[in-house]
């Protein structure tokens, strides 16, 4: 069916109620004594049933997604039990790094735990990594990994905690600037 069709039969009802210019009634005239299907369109309409649709949209097929449903499902849990190790080795070599006196190196490693974190957990991340820094140092304190006191422990994990909580921050800008960024293309 040819584009010229749809128009067509678009303006059918404006048509049957005589309501196009003189310039449109000529064009849908012309164009209904070619076509056989917009004269059945006219004569539906003309006897009070709405126009039937030209053009049906596919149906949808969920039955064919559910294995790569599934598959995703798969993946994504499979990432959330390797992401979870990967950040305790990074907080542990963190507090590692706090006995040794290499604290600067903490000022990089927190914001990219933060920044990892925000990309696996999403916002849960704001909460689950000071609960694990604090799991984590609480651990760290009671088998004597680290030397430092109970106290000076718990300041560190806030210390740590306020740095990973700027590499959640930054990883969320980043997020929301490409995201807004990938709707101005669209």
């Amino acid at each position: 069916m040819k584009t010229e069709c749809n128009v067509i039969i678009d303006l059918l009802p404006l048509y049957v109620e005589d309501m196009v210019s003189p310039e449109s009634k000529q064009l849908i005239e012309e164009h209904l004594s070619e076509c056989q299907k917009c004269r059945g369109e006219l004569e539906r309409l003309k006897g009070g049933e709405a126009l039937a649709v030209i053009e049906q949209k596919p149906e949808s097929k969920t039955d064919e997604a559910k294995p790569f449903k599934k598959i995703m499902q798969r993946a994504k849990r499979q990432s959330y039990a390797l992401s979870y190790p990967i950040v305790i080795l990074a907080v542990f070599l963190g507090f590692s790094w706090t006995s040794d006196g290499n604290l600067m190196y903490n000022s990089l490693l927190m914001p990219l735990v933060g920044i990892f974190a925000y990309i696996i957990f999403g916002w849960r991340s704001v909460y689950k990594m000071p609960l694990l820094l604090l799991l984590i140092d609480t651990f760290v304190c009671i088998t004597g990994l680290v030397e430092l006191d109970l106290y000076s422990a718990f300041i560190w994990t806030l210390i740590y905690s306020l740095f990973v909580l700027v590499g959640i921050a930054i990883a969320f800008l980043l997020h929301f600037a490409l995201r807004k960024e990938h709707k101005n293309e669209n």
